[in-house]
């Protein structure tokens, strides 16, 4: 329902800035006006945080993030594929130190 409401405020705003834009054309004074009205920006705000809301409502409860022993003695490297620059300067490194 939040998010219907939101989505129905953002469509509102974009059919109010074609109609805007196509007075402002009729009248000719393109240079003169504003490029979006300071009520259609509003709109178009409200619309969003509507939206937000109304997906962060249905999202329901946020789990606890639970490790296991085997994820704490997980040790990441890169593939030999896919190496990284670190990598390459940590084996050069021990290269010159030995030498």
């Amino acid at each position: 329902l939040v998010t219907g409401l939101g989505v129905l405020l953002m469509v509102h705003s974009a059919l109010s800035c074609l109609h805007y834009r196509s007075l402002v054309e009729d009248l000719g004074v393109m240079d003169a006006a504003p490029s979006i009205p300071l009520d259609v920006q509003v709109e178009v705000l409200l619309g969003w945080i509507f939206c937000l809301m109304g997906r962060l409502l249905v999202m329901g409860q946020l789990r606890p993030i639970q490790t296991t022993s085997k994820a704490k003695s997980f040790r990441l490297v890169a593939p030999s594929y896919m190496t990284r620059d670190f990598d390459r300067y940590d084996t050069r490194w021990k290269g010159l130190r030995t030498s």
